[in-house]
C-alpha cells in the first residue's frame, strides 16, 4: 500500500487513478486541502486525509468521508506504508 501525497489542488485525476489502487491512501496537503471541500471528486482510493495544520490555516473543514490527521500522524502513516510518493 502506498502513501500519496498532494500539495497542489490542480490534479489530473484521470493520470493519478493510473497509479493508485483502492487501498492506498491520499494525503492533501498545502493547497491541494482545497480538495476536501469538493464533493464532486470521484477519489481513486478509499482512503482520503487531510493534514489538519494546513486545513486550520486556511480554515476549511473536510468533507465527511476526509479524515483530518495530525502532523504526527502523518509521519506514523508515512512510517508504515511500503512506498510513499508526491504527486505534483
Amino acid at each position: 500500500m502506498k502513501l500519496i501525497t498532494l500539495i497542489n489542488a490542480d490534479v489530473n485525476f484521470a493520470e493519478l487513478a493510473l497509479l493508485c489502487d483502492k487501498a492506498d491512501t491520499l494525503l492533501l496537503r498545502q493547497d491541494a486541502v482545497y480538495l476536501a471541500r469538493r464533493s464532486d471528486i470521484a477519489w481513486p482510493c478509499q482512503n482520503i486525509v487531510a493534514l489538519s495544520s494546513d486545513l486550520n490555516v486556511r480554515q476549511l473543514t473536510p468533507m465527511a468521508d476526509i479524515s483530518a490527521i495530525s502532523d504526527s500522524e502523518w509521519v506514523e502513516l508515512t512510517a508504515t506504508k511500503a512506498q510513499v510518493m508526491l504527486w505534483r
